[in-house]
């Protein structure tokens, strides 16, 4: 009997061991998905910023402003306004810190510690502007509301909302309990990140080759985040300690 055992033992050893080393590396890429659809992001993020950087994307810049600009009746233009309005300076970090420590203060600081590291993750897209160097769209040829500065690609408010808000979707869709309260914050989290990209381009302050660039870049580094919180919670927060993994201490 022991030595059927052990010929059905092997027989499922050989079945399950990957047959060549392509097939170990496609089993492997299934299982860390989320890594590799961050990377396609990235590298989508980097074709945008070639193309923006040697080519004249007009194209598909100006008819694209042009007919988000025509959305022009009160309850839409105060609604592009607000969207945006969290993602100035300074209101971008004091709404982030203030999220952090309510999180903390729940003593969740796994995800506290996290969420820290997407705000501070965005700050990759004001590294790519100094290296692009491209300019704000000019008001002579769109509308332009205010006076933003800097330089335009990619959009940083779409870069933050997109990670920060992004990972709170994960966190309250992963963590919370089902009820009106996780189905509120869930929407408003993804009502930021839908909306701040037209909301950049209606106000005048970005191109849509520069929301697209934030959106790619946005989405590839928050699945990285996702993956690396993932794995930190499995291999760290959730392993046993050394004296529940050793058992109880017999008392005498």
């Amino acid at each position: 009997m022991d030595k059927q055992d052990g010929v059905a033992a092997s027989v499922v050893r050989e079945v399950s061991k990957p047959k060549s080393r392509w097939q170990y590396w496609r089993a492997l890429g299934r299982g860390d998905a989320l890594v590799n659809l961050g990377i396609a992001l990235l590298l989508i993020f980097a074709v945008v910023t070639v193309l923006v950087l040697f080519l004249n994307t007009s194209w598909l810049d100006l008819p694209i402003t042009k007919e988000i600009q025509e959305l022009n009746f009160a309850p839409t233009n105060w609604l592009w306004q607000a969207v945006s309005a969290p993602g100035y300076t300074p209101w971008n970090y004091i709404g982030s810190v203030l999220i952090v420590i309510i999180v903390a203060l729940f003593k969740r600081y796994a995800e506290a510690a996290f969420l820290l590291l997407a705000s501070l993750a965005a700050g990759a897209s004001g590294a790519v502007k100094l290296l692009v160097h491209r300019g704000r769209p000019d008001a002579s040829i769109v509308i332009v509301v205010g006076h933003p500065g800097g330089y335009s690609f990619p959009s940083g408010h779409v870069t933050e909302y997109t990670l920060f808000f992004g990972f709170c979707f994960y966190l309250i869709f992963t963590l919370m309990n089902r009820g009106i309260l996780r189905t509120a914050l869930l929407s408003i989290c993804a009502i930021m990140i839908v909306l701040v990209g037209p909301s950049r381009i209606w106000l005048g302050a970005h191109w849509a080759s520069d929301v697209l660039g934030g959106y790619a870049l946005g989405f590839g580094l928050l699945l990285l985040l996702i993956s690396a919180y993932r794995w930190w919670t499995k291999k760290i927060v959730s392993k046993p300690s050394t004296k529940d993994s050793a058992g109880t201490v017999e008392q005498p």
